[in-house]
């Protein structure tokens, strides 16, 4: 837990850092909305049972700022649904889950944001810290059985508040004052949903989600200073 802990300062101070070192040749604004499908697991120790994807959804809205030649920031503020399905019988078909936690949050990635391309079409990769908070939780038991009877069942979220490291990766086109663009992310916490003591149930509950976006952005403004 202490070295997730410094790796998350870390990347927080070097975003710091390259915010503070930017020389303001571009001033660039974008904000606009985003939305998505998200696919989700869970990381427990011990195990106890192996574990397939949960489907949910993602929308949101992001600004951005480019100040830099291929170099800026984006914030977001999100609506993301995680979580995870169990599969208590080894069949490996998401289909015949024996169990499913469904977890709401409401996320906020710091990224930083570095692409490449021309003024009509750019790639580009994110990556930063994100921080969530969890709106409310249900769960759904399909096997109603004592073999199916699990110490996560019916324990609740215990840290509701998580944070870990986000990348994403993607395309946009620039179309005069809009961009149109599609993005694909992952993400590992760093933190557990359940207490890690020593004597806890777990020693590991990490939640890790993928997720894939569309988004429109509007430019707000963008000169060049030189």
């Amino acid at each position: 837990m202490k070295f997730k802990k410094t790796l998350l300062t870390s990347l927080l101070t070097l975003s710091c850092v390259g915010l503070s070192a930017q020389y303001n040749t571009l001033s660039e604004w974008y904000v606009g909305p985003s939305a998505g499908a998200t696919m989700s697991t869970i990381t427990l120790v011990p195990k106890l049972v192996d574990k397939l994807y949960s489907k949910g959804k993602s929308e949101g809205i992001s600004v951005r700022y480019i100040s830099e030649n291929h170099f800026g920031f984006q914030l977001d503020f999100n609506y993301f649904e995680a979580g995870w399905k169990e599969d208590l019988y080894g069949t490996k078909k998401a289909s015949d889950y024996s169990y499913a936690r469904n977890l709401n949050f409401v996320e906020m990635p710091f990224l930083m944001h570095a692409y490449t391309g021309s003024k009509a079409f750019r790639i580009f990769l994110n990556v930063g810290p994100k921080f969530s908070y969890l709106l409310s939780e249900n769960e759904e038991i399909i096997d109603q059985t004592p073999k199916n009877e699990m110490i996560q069942h019916g324990k609740l979220v215990e840290n509701p508040f998580q944070y870990g490291l986000l990348g994403g990766a993607g395309f946009e086109v620039h179309i005069k004052r809009s961009v149109l663009g599609l993005e694909g992310r992952y993400c590992y916490n760093l933190s557990n949903i359940f207490n890690d003591a020593v004597g806890e149930d777990f020693n590991s509950s990490s939640l890790q989600t993928i997720s894939l976006n569309v988004y429109y952005y509007f430019q707000l403004g963008g000169y060049n200073k030189k």
